[in-house]
């Protein structure tokens, strides 16, 4: 029988010890994963400045989702990436993988990912165990590694906190959010930014970005609140960020919007569209990807949210945000780490609260992204 690793011990290893030249971090998912991910990154980029670090990540279930890699590359906090095969992968595929990695003889493994069911962790240690890794770090076996801690009775610690704690070994630590961008991409962010402001008094950034149907509020709510803030505010414009399928419903969305409005769906990158929205009065949205990638920049967030988490381990980073989530399921969701559905939760939400709090954010003296 497998033993499962000794994190205790693991965490002996230093930046300058041998083993540590060649570092594999396994991070799965999508834009927001990679976004929470950021602070642990950095912490491990900071223990392991001379390594060069390679990232093994998916590609997301979804098509029309962006990777991990579309938002860490270019930084630098990943020297290289790894493909895993698409939906794991057959036996030929899988075993490519393995030759890839053994080939280029990785000192430690930290796995950075949600923990899967227990079976799926074991199995996984065996496969990188066969790939020639002997070292590991913060592999989520224990039940302390993959259970979220109370902060206070509404709010539980974020994922971004959780990968933080079990990756250092400490809750002690202030999440670093560092984060590089290029010169090149700014530019490129420029000229949507210069569309809107030209001839509009700011702008407010919007996606629908919810991939799942238990996290998406519905095109009624969205109408109501888009519908209420233009009318008290004619002069706002309007950035849509998503994904090209959204380009769409987007559209209808926003057609009655009457300020200025630009339909970036599928048109930026998820670096530029980061860049795009950084000079947003705020986000509004779904839960996503791009309120992420808003809030990493500094925007302040107006997020819907649905109940498949504790309320706080997937909020956005930041104190300025306005968080919606249906309080009255928060005791019937799991704390522990993972995958599931939320039903209809999200429906509890008010389209008018949204709206509100929307117009006391655009108020003069209401809360602005400087």
């Amino acid at each position: 029988m497998n033993k499962e690793p000794d994190n205790n011990a693991e965490r002996a290893h230093t930046a300058d010890s041998p083993i540590a030249r060649r570092i594999l971090i396994f991070r799965r998912g999508s834009i927001g994963d990679a976004v929470i991910s950021i602070p642990a990154l950095n912490w491990i980029r900071n223990q392991f400045k001379n390594s060069e670090i390679f990232c093994l990540t998916n590609s997301p279930i979804m098509e029309r989702a962006r990777g991990i890699e579309d938002v860490l590359r270019g930084s630098d906090l990943i020297d290289a990436f790894i493909a895993m095969p698409p939906g794991g992968g057959g036996i030929a595929k899988l075993a490519a993988l393995k030759s890839q990695i053994r080939q280029l003889k990785f000192d430690l493994l930290i796995y950075l990912s949600e923990p899967p069911s227990k079976f799926a962790m074991l199995r996984d240690y065996i496969f990188y165990k066969t790939c020639g890794i002997h070292d590991f770090w913060s592999f989520p076996f224990r039940s302390d590694q993959t259970t979220y801690r109370t902060k206070n009775s509404e709010i539980w610690e974020s994922e971004t906190e959780r990968l933080l704690r079990i990756v250092s070994g400490t809750s002690e630590l202030k999440p670093d959010w560092s984060f590089s961008f290029k010169a090149i991409e700014q530019e490129q962010a420029r000229p949507h930014i210069d569309a809107l402001t030209a001839s509009a008094t700011g702008y407010i950034a919007f996606s629908l970005g919810a991939k799942l149907p238990d996290k998406d509020w519905g095109d009624r709510n969205w109408q109501r609140v888009l519908s209420i803030i233009t009318e008290k505010h004619p002069e706002l414009g309007l950035m849509a960020i998503g994904s090209g399928d959204e380009f769409e419903r987007t559209e209808r969305l926003i057609s009655g919007w009457g300020g200025p409005r630009a339909n970036l769906c599928g048109k930026t990158e998820p670096r530029i569209s980061a860049l795009a929205m950084k000079g947003a009065r705020f986000y509004l949205g779904h839960d996503s990807g791009p309120m992420h990638l808003a809030a990493l920049v500094g925007v302040p967030c107006t997020a819907v949210f649905s109940a498949r988490a504790k309320p706080g381990v997937w909020y956005p980073r930041g104190e300025q945000n306005h968080i919606f989530y249906p309080m009255s399921y928060a005791n019937s969701v799991s704390a522990k780490a993972g995958f599931r559905t939320a039903g209809q939760s999200i429906q509890e939400i008010s389209a008018g609260r949204v709206a509100e709090t929307c117009l006391q954010m655009l108020a003069p003296n209401g809360e602005q992204n400087s």
